[in-house]
């Protein structure tokens, strides 16, 4: 039997991710219960889509090219594919993490630095060899609209120009609190986790919570699962205290924590003699 096998996971990604990680979460015997607490969409304001519009015609001035996400490649290759039916020569491509590798390889470009293992984030990016001696080159980075500073930051002082394209918008979904309470229908047992892929996603999540009534009391014991410690101190500053840490956001080490967590016997326990850290 699966280690996971009647254990309730609250899956709160955005479509489509969501759908295929509560695939894969019914395949090793887990029950999702699916409430995305996040939606992407494409900028709209025209200013901000003349911004982006300037930045892709101006491609193959860059000599790489940063993606930080998935979406971020989806949304970047709109644009590419619409102004440039050839990609320009010279540009290389980096990715965050091993899924946006992938998502770039689908279309057909040469990744030269991304992480397979380990931590799946900016700071193990800025480690790749390709990217310490960067003064005086043209760096673009494909991401969402307030994403974090930390790689354009450190090019910067590395000496590089970086420009940012923002591409999309992280939103809390208008019905949030509906599709959360539909999500709790069922009645959620004792041995339930919410799973929280992001800081933002937290966030919505927290606050989605804050206006439910009856449905929140059986939330309030349940673990949450983020990815890495600073999503998990964040989660701790909002008053959550039974914290599970993933490595990173990859499904791979969020379902390590996960298997792990289900063999706890003392975690689900509700009366507050211990919680895990």
């Amino acid at each position: 039997m699966s280690a996971l096998a009647g254990l309730q996971v609250l899956v709160t990604r955005p479509e489509p991710q969501a759908g295929r990680w509560a695939q894969q979460l019914q395949a090793l015997g887990a029950v999702p219960l699916v409430a995305p607490m996040m939606t992407l969409e494409a900028v709209s304001e025209p200013e901000a889509r003349e911004a982006i519009k300037a930045c892709i015609m101006d491609f193959d001035l860059y000599q790489k090219a940063i993606f930080v996400s998935q979406n971020a490649v989806a949304h970047a290759f709109d644009w590419l594919d619409h102004y440039w039916p050839q990609l320009p020569m010279g540009v290389e491509y980096y990715g965050v993490g091993e899924r946006t590798a992938r998502a770039l390889a689908e279309e057909e470009v040469e990744v030269t630095a991304w992480q397979s293992r380990g931590a799946m984030n900016s700071e193990a990016l800025l480690e790749a060899p390709e990217l310490q001696n960067v003064a005086e080159q043209r760096i673009v980075i494909f991401r969402g609209v307030g994403g974090r500073g930390l790689l354009g930051q450190a090019l910067r002082e590395r000496g590089a120009r970086v420009d940012y394209c923002e591409l999309y918008e992280r939103r809390c979904p208008e019905d949030a609190v509906e599709r959360l309470r539909r999500a709790l229908a069922p009645r959620p047992t004792t041995r339930l986790i919410v799973a929280l892929h992001s800081a933002e996603t937290l966030d919505n999540y927290h606050q989605t919570r804050g206006q439910l009534a009856e449905e929140s009391d059986a939330l309030a014991q349940a673990p949450l699962l983020v990815p890495g410690e600073r999503v998990a101190q964040r989660a701790r500053t909002l008053g959550y205290h039974r914290v599970l840490v993933a490595e990173n956001a990859t499904d791979p080490s969020m379902l390590e924590a996960l298997e792990a967590a289900s063999q706890d016997p003392i975690l689900f326990q509700t009366d507050g003699t211990r919680y895990r850290d």
